[in-house]
């Protein structure tokens, strides 16, 4: 009987009192700014904000899901690698009749070892060169870090063809099944990380590297680091440990 109210007649401060009543589908055509308890009040006052809550200006940072990924996938690679290396030592201090670490051609292993350490420099300055735009610069690093991965894994299956050439295999004893394990498993995650930079040469090469792709990247230099830091424990504890004694 009388005049209509309107859709806030108490001048109300909270947000339900900012739509129409009955609401529409979706309550709100915009959303308001809130940053207090009682929004409507700081649109109406804004030289007077709600001193109840203080308005949050910080950033919420979300990790990139490449590198959180790739980081997980370390994690979980150096408990498998760490295992192996325990039941390396392990076997080690039990020696068995039949081949020990003195087979192994020590001083060669190191000539490649430090190709693969080589390596993570170079990729680091391909990593440089990228976020630069260095296009040329990056395709040579790059293209040089897959040489020196590839050395190295030549030099391990030359390694691997002279102890088969000398009748040790997998299968020999203890000592040949825990070093071709170990050695055999950190090969095949080099070879894994020099397809993946092939892949990377590839797109770089052909101009076809966004900006979407640069956390990949990046997330493949993790990757090699990683294996360059496993082979220094294997070599340490493979080749090295044994002069030692």
């Amino acid at each position: 009987n009388g005049k209509l109210a309107s859709d806030n007649p108490w001048n109300a401060w909270t947000l339900e009192w900012a739509t129409t009543s009955p609401p529409p589908h979706e309550n709100f055509h915009a959303l308001p700014p809130i940053r207090s308890r009682r929004p409507l009040w700081d649109i109406a006052n804004p030289d007077r904000p709600d001193p109840i809550v203080g308005e949050n200006n910080s950033a919420i940072t979300i990790p990139d899901k490449n590198k959180v990924g790739m980081l997980t996938f370390i994690l979980s690679e150096a408990g498998f690698f760490m295992t192996l290396i325990l039941a390396y030592l392990f076997f080690y201090v039990h020696p068995q009749p039949g081949p020990t670490p003195r087979e192994l051609d020590v001083p060669r292993t190191l000539i490649f070892s430090v190709c693969l350490f080589a390596s993570s420099f170079t990729f680091w300055r391909s990593e440089i060169a990228m976020s630069k735009q260095l296009r040329s610069s990056m395709l040579g690093w790059l293209a040089l870090t897959i040489v020196l991965g590839g050395i190295f894994l030549v030099g391990q299956g030359t390694e691997y063809w002279k102890l088969f050439q000398t009748g040790v295999d997998v299968s020999t004893n203890l000592f040949s099944t825990t070093f071709f394990t170990l050695t055999g498993f950190h090969g095949l995650h080099v070879l894994l990380g020099l397809v993946a930079l092939l892949i990377f040469l590839w797109l770089a090469w052909r101009g076809d590297f966004a900006s979407g792709r640069e956390s990949a990247f990046e997330a493949a230099g993790y990757y090699w680091h990683f294996v360059d830091v496993v082979w220094v424990f294997v070599l340490l504890t493979v080749y090295i440990l044994p002069l030692l004694r």
